[in-house]
């Protein structure tokens, strides 16, 4: 038997479902196992909290840059707020500007 068979398909769809991860990330976790140290990175860093989904607009941007400065990628928080990544990216420049003109730069 292959390393990659005709079920390993379905089994990478259940973990994506059950993990809350993507088609890549839930490969890896397929391929490596949980004990893996790229997939305990997947793992750890999947973004999540309660209550973005209710934020305003600027308080959702507030966040999205604080997570981008954190180290979180534009899909992660994407993901998170349950949008696009160039929203993501287009919230974080403008929280951006707004901290610029708010500090005299």
């Amino acid at each position: 038997m292959s390393d990659w068979d005709k079920d390993s398909g379905y089994y990478c769809l259940l973990i994506a479902i059950l993990c809350d991860v993507d088609v890549a990330e839930s490969k890896l976790l397929y391929k490596y196992g949980p004990k893996h140290p790229s997939c305990r990175k997947i793992l750890k860093k999947k973004l999540r909290m309660e209550g973005v989904s209710k934020m305003e607009k600027e308080a959702a941007g507030n966040m999205m840059y604080q997570l981008r400065k954190a180290g979180y990628t534009l899909q992660e928080i994407s993901n998170l707020f349950d949008c696009y990544p160039s929203t993501v990216k287009r919230r974080i420049e403008k929280e951006k500007n707004r901290k610029e003109k708010t500090d005299g730069r």
